[in-house]
């Protein structure tokens, strides 16, 4: 059935999804992208990671695609030039910051600039061993202010912070729920240089991969029958229960796999090409 419908968008996770457990995007996944923007399908890359960061993992895509980056606050066309910006506003991400400072944990600021790279603004390089391995891997991108909350820092699309453990836990969701009437909050799985931890991120209200792609892209909003969506966490629900196809990876959380229409392979056995082929067949056919 599937395969009769005139499909237009192809939106899709980054980490879990189109990459694998390895960071790498595989030869079939490679071929299943390329194929689909062959037949018409527009390709939207989205992603909690910043332009910079997803520029990194798919230097090796020789097709066109649209991108989301920091989980739907920012969409860049083609040439990664901005088309769709949702800030968080000047008066609420310092408290934020100042929340999760008081609770111990380490704040991230990213502020997104164009055509200059991202920065992430910290107020120390030390803390939990997650967020040091971000802030190590990201060096050029760390501007440090010791006073976070009081700084002048311009474009802000997101606050995060990173850990790992039962204390983090707690802590980011104490702040999550403080602000939780007054932001888009969430907490995920984060793997960075072989070891597992969380980021709990905060956005302006509404902020969504799926609210940036329809942004971006408002005759899809209109026709959500006509997006297929695939993905892996927690920040791919919206898209996933939105379009016309929303497909969750075998390594998804249980809560996105329960308002998928279809559940795939995992990302390290090809579950993205392993869900897009048969639709694909399906068009050549038509």
């Amino acid at each position: 059935m599937a395969a009769q419908r005139r499909w237009r968008f192809l939106l899709v996770d980054v980490d879990g999804t189109l990459l694998d457990s390895q960071g790498r995007v595989s030869a079939r996944n490679l071929a299943v992208l390329r194929e689909a923007v062959s037949a018409g399908l527009t390709l939207v890359l989205a992603t909690g990671r910043t332009a910079v960061s997803l520029q990194g993992v798919t230097s090796g895509l020789d097709f066109p695609f649209h991108c989301i980056t920091n989980g739907g606050a920012v969409g860049l066309a083609p040439d990664h030039s901005p088309i769709y910006t949702r800030f968080l506003p000047a008066p609420l991400w310092p408290r934020i910051v100042q929340d999760l400072l008081a609770e111990g944990l380490s704040p991230a600021v990213f502020a997104h600039r164009h055509p200059e790279p991202p920065e992430v603004w910290i107020s120390s390089g030390r803390g939990d061993p997650h967020f040091e391995s971000y802030v190590s891997r990201n060096r050029a991108l760390v501007r440090i202010e010791r006073d976070l909350p009081g700084a002048e820092v311009a474009d802000v699309v997101e606050v995060a912070a990173l850990g790992s453990g039962e204390a983090f836990d707690v802590a980011s969701s104490r702040v999550r729920a403080r602000f939780a009437q007054e932001s888009e909050n969430h907490t995920m799985v984060l793997f960075i240089a072989a070891r597992f931890g969380k980021i709990t991120e905060f956005f302006a209200p509404g902020v969504s991969k799926w609210d940036a792609f329809t942004g971006m892209f408002p005759d899809a909003a209109a026709r959500p029958e006509s997006v297929i969506a695939i993905g892996d966490e927690a920040n791919d629900h919206e898209m996933i229960a939105s379009a016309g196809l929303g497909i969750a990876m075998g390594n998804a959380i249980d809560s996105l796999k329960a308002v998928a229409r279809q559940v795939t392979a995992g990302h390290d056995h090809d579950g993205l090409a392993e869900a897009l082929e048969p639709i694909l067949a399906g068009l050549r056919r038509n």
